[in-house]
């Protein structure tokens, strides 16, 4: 645990990313082991937070993201322009997210919860929205609430790479905090669904062919069979996949070579 003891020998449980064993990402997903809801206050999102938890976050039954826009001004145009800022972050996050993850593996989940409503996004807008804080609700009583206040953006670099300073509070001061979250979730806006149709496109993007050549990667990657393992078990499904695959392009280029007819 990453408490920090003063000359006075006062403590405080600090989170800052410089323990490798005690990242921001770690309590996260250790609170998600617990939680029955979360509720985050952040200035920038990413895809790569909900990634970096694996499929932690899954257990938690409800999940809510305040956003911040990146803009100042309060006019309908400023809005719409501080929600092209966000989906552009997030489109580059995923974009980033393929150089090293080819068929985006996570994202499916996400979405899925995103369109269940198990993760709720909204925007505030008000003025200018750049906190930062994660309130975590336990299961049971018995564990109670916390909430890990402090400068970390749930974004991937926010939990496990930059030099942070976050602080956990417990006990009756979360109410506090909860007061403070629920106020401004309440004055936000709902976009839940123009962030979903960014996610959607990327996970939508790969044909039968490339479903077909990543499971033909993965399967083959560190391992090594004879030929006789390979007819007994694996040849015909794979052939199936291939023929699949064949048929959805054979049946793409009819689409594509149909002559038009013009009218007369």
């Amino acid at each position: 645990m990453p408490k920090k003891t003063s000359l006075t020998g006062s403590e405080l449980f600090i989170v800052d990313n410089s323990d490798e064993d005690w990242k921001a990402v770690r309590y996260l997903r250790d609170w998600c082991q617990l939680s029955k809801s979360i509720d985050i206050a952040t200035g920038y999102f990413e895809i790569g937070a909900f990634l970096a938890l694996d499929s932690e976050w899954q257990k938690v039954d409800s999940i809510r993201l305040l956003m911040g826009d990146e803009v100042s001004r309060r006019t309908k145009k400023a809005f719409d322009e501080g929600l092209a800022r966000l989906a552009g972050r997030l489109d580059k996050s995923i974009d980033a997210e393929k150089k090293k993850n080819d068929f985006l593996d996570g994202v499916a989940a996400i979405v899925e919860a995103i369109q269940t409503g198990k993760i709720q996004c909204r925007m505030y807008r008000k003025d200018k929205f750049h906190a930062k804080a994660y309130i975590t609700h336990a299961r049971l009583e018995v564990v109670g609430a916390a909430a890990l206040v402090g400068s970390s953006n749930f974004t991937h670099p926010g939990l496990t790479q930059n030099i942070e300073l976050n602080v956990q509070i417990t006990g009756s001061q979360v109410a506090v905090l909860q007061e403070w979250f629920d106020a401004h979730w309440a004055d936000a806006e709902d976009v839940t669904s123009q962030l979903l149709k960014v996610i959607e496109r990327h996970v939508q993007d790969y044909t039968p062919f490339d479903v077909y050549a990543k499971s033909l990667h993965e399967f083959f990657k560190g391992h090594e069979l004879t030929a006789t393992e390979w007819e007994r078990n694996h040849s015909a499904k794979l052939e199936t996949q291939r023929r699949s695959a064949q048929d959805q392009g054979n049946r793409d280029s009819s689409v594509h070579s149909a002559p038009h007819l013009s009218s007369v």
